[in-house]
């Protein structure tokens, strides 16, 4: 396999910091775009094995003229968690990355692969503007051979404790008497994140067979309720002490009542789902 220049953005987050180790093992360069007050403890040790640039500061964009870039992909992404407004994530989310595209475009960088949502759009800020820069991407696409990843439900070691499955393994491996929950009955595709790696690196070395397809559902291909997953994760723990009070909370607005992956497009290009719901919970939690 021939070494390709990569451009990552998001690299000090969770899947970022993942895709960028990952992908400095198999031998390629990584030319990294982050802000300035990012935190690299995700990615200790690997700083000086990569090319970084600061987003904030205006040079930034002298990535595309020292460096050959081979393919971008734009992991970084604002949830909207930290008291952002509408237009700080709509810069974060849609003109930011619009930014990166033309400049893809103009230094005749071949493939542009973006981590979309698999929210509806009109959900919430988050989901409209990563939709809204999804629209653009598959307008262009022709021009630089946009990809757009749907990414279901990512879980794994090292990630966040304000997502929800390590909220709830966190309080679970407290013994908290009580944890309270909606219904539950809300159903996703979660996928563990040494599968989310893999199917970037199938599409990174592979899009070429895709033709036209453009948006490329990711996840294990399989739904469960947000209760049946509470549940294995309470027994795997060995969690006794603990009551789960389903119902206790109401459900969101505009909740959907089932995200699931049709995986067909990237077991076409060879790759499959190693990792089962039990098995990768079992793994997460036996990691802590």
């Amino acid at each position: 396999m021939t070494p390709k220049t990569i451009l990552l953005t998001g690299a000090t987050g969770y899947l970022g910091s993942h895709l960028l180790k990952f992908w400095l093992a198999k031998g390629h360069h990584l030319v990294v775009l982050k802000r300035s007050t990012s935190s690299l403890r995700r990615v200790a040790g690997y700083v000086k094995k990569c090319t970084w640039y600061n987003v904030d500061f205006p040079d930034w964009v002298q990535a595309f003229e020292k460096h050959q870039i081979d393919t971008v992909v734009h992991v970084a992404a604002s949830y909207g968690r930290k008291g952002e407004t509408i237009a700080q994530i709509v810069d974060s989310n849609t003109i930011f990355p619009l930014k990166l595209l033309d400049l893809a475009i103009a230094n005749g960088v071949k493939q542009f692969i973006n981590t979309a949502s698999s929210l509806p759009r009109n959900l919430n800020a988050y989901a409209l503007s990563k939709a809204q820069f999804s629209d653009w991407l598959g307008f262009k696409k022709n021009e630089i051979g946009g990809i757009n990843l749907v990414i279901e439900y990512f879980y794994g070691t090292e990630d966040d404790d304000w997502k929800f499955i390590n909220m709830v393994i966190n309080r679970l491996l407290n013994d908290e008497p009580f944890i309270d929950f909606t219904k539950g009955n809300q159903k996703r595709d979660f996928i563990y994140i040494t599968d989310v790696v893999s199917a970037f690196d199938i599409v990174l070395n592979k899009y070429h067979l895709l033709g036209n397809e453009f948006s490329i559902p990711v996840g294990s291909g399989n739904s469960y309720t947000l209760r049946e997953v509470v549940e294995l994760c309470k027994v795997i723990s060995n969690n006794s002490a603990t009551r789960l009070n389903f119902g206790a909370l109401p459900d969101r607005p505009g909740e959907v009542a089932e995200l699931i992956a049709d995986t067909s497009l990237m077991e076409s290009l060879g790759w499959r789902c190693q990792y089962t719901l039990k098995e990768g919970l079992f793994e997460l939690i036996n990691n802590r």
